[in-house]
């Protein structure tokens, strides 16, 4: 291994030559490590003076080895730097001499300790990790590659194929963009899966952009991006909010590329939802009868046949007519396994409990006539869900308007006097 011998003043190195060892003498030395794009081992050697070893923005360090007085950093999977006498060193984390920043001053126990790790009195201690330099510290680093992939190009990160990722609010994460496969991929995040691709947005908040040294905004970004062009500095870098739950990662060009990857935020546990097994139309008759409709079949006010551990999505439209689920006897809603119960313009989700009763009714929250019965069952051999019921008033009744009546014909009245009884809008 060659050496080159530093002068005795205060110098300022860059460390490039491979298979080269970099010898310091008296000066207050400051070596700036800097990854090469080809493979390179490097050494430095200085224990006199005060010197420190600076780690600009955006240095990774994939591995490290650690002795009593010596230390080994991998960057990049192609520059490996040894720096015997390490305990002499001070470490700055983002500072960079040459353009007069100084960052954050670590020890050599203090800079290990960053990776977890302690300086062993004999041997030597060693970690695989990924992080990389942003604001003076060291950060989670996720390197976005794309590969294609049976249903189109995806994502790797990290070489693992679109995995979903666990985050802590108030951590900063680095999306390092630099692979030539990402060079038409630019990466961004959404609230909803596929971002733009499906009627979504980036998120507002705690995300930037970063390409050939500055902050860009996502448009200047996104037009940094394309199959010719060789991408410099190219980072996405994200904080999540505690407000923030679910979240997905996507290409701001190519809907897909994620997968069905999430981003949950500390710790959260998503609901998942078990598949529908039928959908259920329901619409109404004036303030006389439900009409509802499932697997080509319609009625009004037929009795339902639903079997427990399944679920059922009632697709319900009918204004003023707010259709309940409750149990037999009870004005109390049956709220167990329902989602939206009561509604009378949306979407009604009912997972039937496995201990659900053999019979429930769905009525009208204003009008008893508008009510069915719903068999709860183990196994419904016929798949069939709705039968007709002589409980609607008629079986294809006309649509009423303005006033509507209820009347009661009662026996110890003139054969000519009625009783009102109810009335609708």
């Amino acid at each position: 291994m060659a050496t080159i011998n530093l002068s005795e003043n205060n110098d300022v190195i860059i460390p490039t030559n491979d298979d080269t060892t970099y010898r310091g003498l008296k000066g207050n030395d400051t070596y700036i490590l800097v990854s090469q794009e080809n493979s390179s081992s490097i050494s430095v050697v200085d224990t006199e003076g005060e010197n420190v070893i600076q780690l600009p923005e955006w240095s990774k360090i994939k591995s490290i080895v650690v002795a009593k007085t010596a230390l080994k950093i991998t960057c990049d999977d192609m520059t490996v730097f040894t720096i015997n006498g390490a305990d002499k060193f001070s470490y700055d984390v983002g500072g960079n001499i040459t353009s007069n920043s100084i960052g954050s001053i670590k020890t050599f126990t203090e800079f290990v300790n960053i990776f977890e790790l302690t300086p062993p009195s004999t041997g030597t201690v060693n970690k695989f990790t990924n992080k990389i330099v942003y604001e003076d510290t060291f950060r989670v680093l996720y390197e976005v590659k794309v590969q294609e992939e049976d249903n189109g190009n995806k994502y790797y990160l990290n070489n693992e194929l679109s995995p979903s990722l666990s985050l802590k609010s108030g951590e900063k994460y680095v999306f390092d963009l630099n692979d030539t496969s990402a060079s038409n991929h630019p990466l961004s995040i959404s609230e909803i899966k596929n971002g733009t691709h499906d009627d979504g947005f980036t998120v507002a908040n705690g995300i930037k952009f970063y390409a050939q040294g500055y902050e860009k905004t996502e448009s200047d970004f996104s037009s940094l991006f394309s199959p010719e062009n060789n991408l410099e500095n190219a980072f996405m870098v994200f904080e999540p909010a505690a407000s923030d739950t679910i979240l997905y990662y996507y290409c701001l060009f190519h809907g897909g590329m994620a997968n069905d990857a999430k981003i949950l935020i500390d710790g959260f546990t998503p609901v998942i939802s078990k598949p529908i097994t039928s959908i259920i139309d329901v619409t109404n008759i004036g303030a006389s009868d439900y009409k509802i409709s499932s697997q080509n079949l319609s009625f009004n006010d037929p009795g339902l046949t639903l079997e427990r551990g399944k679920t059922y999505e009632f697709d319900i439209k009918t204004s003023n007519h707010p259709f309940q689920i409750r149990e037999n006897g009870s004005v109390e809603l049956y709220n167990d396994g329902v989602t939206n119960n009561g509604t009378s313009n949306g979407k009604l989700i009912f997972t039937v409990p496995v201990d659900a009763p053999s019979l429930l009714y769905y009525i009208c929250e204003f009008h008893n006539g508008m009510t069915g019965t719903i068999n709860i069952v183990d196994k419904n051999d016929s798949g069939t869900i709705i039968a007709s019921s002589s409980n609607s008033s008629s079986s294809s009744p006309e649509p009423s308007y303005g006033y509507s009546f209820d009347f009661d014909i009662l026996n110890n009245y003139g054969e000519n006097d009625i009783l009102i009884t109810s009335f609708d809008m």
